[in-house]
């Protein structure tokens, strides 16, 4: 993600910033679900996304064995803490994906 941000200059295209408010709120919900099913701490509520990442790499580094087995129930499928952690990493790369190739289209008038 920082490699797909550090391209994106000028007047980045508006779906930039779509993608990163979408992936601050989906990493939000995500680890508000961690943090009910293994008593881990939230994210900050403050922090963008940049920060976010940071932050959750600690916070998964933290996980025991027994929290990342789990369950936790998402869009309504049930997931064990380190399927849902993947499924977050996975998102990340895609969106990052998405960003990159956004980078440099300029805005359109």
């Amino acid at each position: 993600m920082r490699a797909a941000l550090s391209g994106v200059e000028g007047q980045p295209h508006p779906r930039i910033g779509w993608l990163t408010t979408h992936l601050a709120v989906t990493k939000r919900e995500y680890w508000s679900l961690i943090a009910a099913a293994t008593g881990a701490p939230p994210p900050p509520d403050d922090y963008g996304l940049t920060r976010l990442m940071a932050w959750e790499i600690g916070a998964a580094r933290a996980l025991s064995d027994d929290a990342l087995t789990r369950r936790v129930v998402h869009a309504g499928a049930e997931f064990g803490v380190a399927e849902l952690l993947r499924l977050n990493a996975r998102h990340t790369a895609w969106h990052a994906g998405q960003i990159a190739a956004l980078a440099d289209r300029s805005r359109s008038a």
